[in-house]
């Protein structure tokens, strides 16, 4: 056996619990297990485990070392897939995560195009419009609309987008029509909770510069197309975005609110991944396809 063979035998001991186990699933004799430890534990000049006749348990070093070789086994399964890809078409599983609403807008209607090029490839789809942790997740895209703050991620950006402020004709026939931002504080305005954090301060441009009005109202909700689809029934006004609801305002079914005071700052949507994953084809292809089909 060699070093990384050994490391391998060390850590299925500790997730085994005692060499019998661990000799089972290797399928070698259990005291070919009890002498390839005892050997690492020379070599490194250290005890592994405390023994006694019935139990088996880490020492401090042990601890430390086993986390050590948990993550060179996971690196180098990590290298062999990357390896693997690359020399084939991509495959495998495709985890994706993304808002509800981008995912209703844009990405539900172009994924079977995308499994027709790549058959040997499956996705993962994650709906949330909570930010994940895309690394602790095991995530390897995820589409993010607005600021990004976690700098250690490679981004690509995908589109621009804004939010606009609108309501239905219904509401606007019963409560009347808002012609300046301080005319919101007679409305039913509603708002976004995104990322644990409601979003009631509209932002407006005016002669005087920029600045912030908050807003309120009796209705908040954790989901955009939620949103959407609250102020489409006419519950009342709130900022959506644009890309939702440009084919509802050709229509007229949604009115567009206040446009002369509106910031006019875009929303970038991106791609994001962890910096270990932007190699694999199977996420630039599936990069790539959304820069390319959006």
């Amino acid at each position: 056996m060699g070093r990384l063979q050994d490391l391998e035998v060390f850590v299925q001991v500790v997730n085994s619990g005692n060499f019998a186990k661990a000799a089972i699933a290797l399928e070698i004799n259990p005291s070919a297990i009890s002498r390839r430890i005892s050997q690492l534990e020379d070599q490194l000049g250290v005890r592994l485990f405390h023994r006694t006749t019935r139990s088996l348990s880490l020492t401090d070093v042990g601890e430390r070392y086993f986390k050590r070789c948990l993550s060179i086994l996971a690196d180098l399964a990590e290298a062999d897939r990357e390896a693997q890809q690359h020399s084939e078409a991509p495959q495998g599983s495709l985890q994706i995560s993304c808002s509800t609403l981008f995912a209703h807008r844009y990405l539900l209607t172009r994924i079977p195009e995308f499994l027709a090029q790549y058959p040997r490839l499956s996705i993962q789809l994650v709906l949330t419009d909570d930010v994940v942790d895309v690394v602790s997740e095991g995530i390897d895209v995820a589409i993010r609309i607005g600021e990004l703050a976690d700098s250690s991620l490679i981004t690509r950006r995908l589109m621009s987008d804004r939010r606009i402020i609108c309501a239905a004709p219904a509401y606007l026939d019963q409560h009347g029509t808002p012609t300046t931002p301080d005319d919101l504080a007679t409305h039913n305005c509603l708002a976004l909770n995104a990322h644990k954090t409601t979003l009631n301060q509209w932002r407006f441009r005016d002669q005087s510069g920029l600045r912030e009005i908050s807003v309120g109202g009796n209705f908040t909700v954790n989901s955009g197309i939620a949103l959407y689809e609250a102020v489409l029934a006419g519950l009342g006004i709130a900022r959506v975005t644009a890309f939702l609801a440009n084919q509802v305002l050709q229509s007229g079914q949604l009115i567009r609110l206040l446009s002369e005071y509106e910031d006019e700052s875009d929303i970038g949507i991106y791609a994001i991944f962890p910096s270990n994953r932007y190699l694999l084809p199977k996420v630039q292809c599936f990069v790539e396809f959304l820069v390319n089909s959006i």
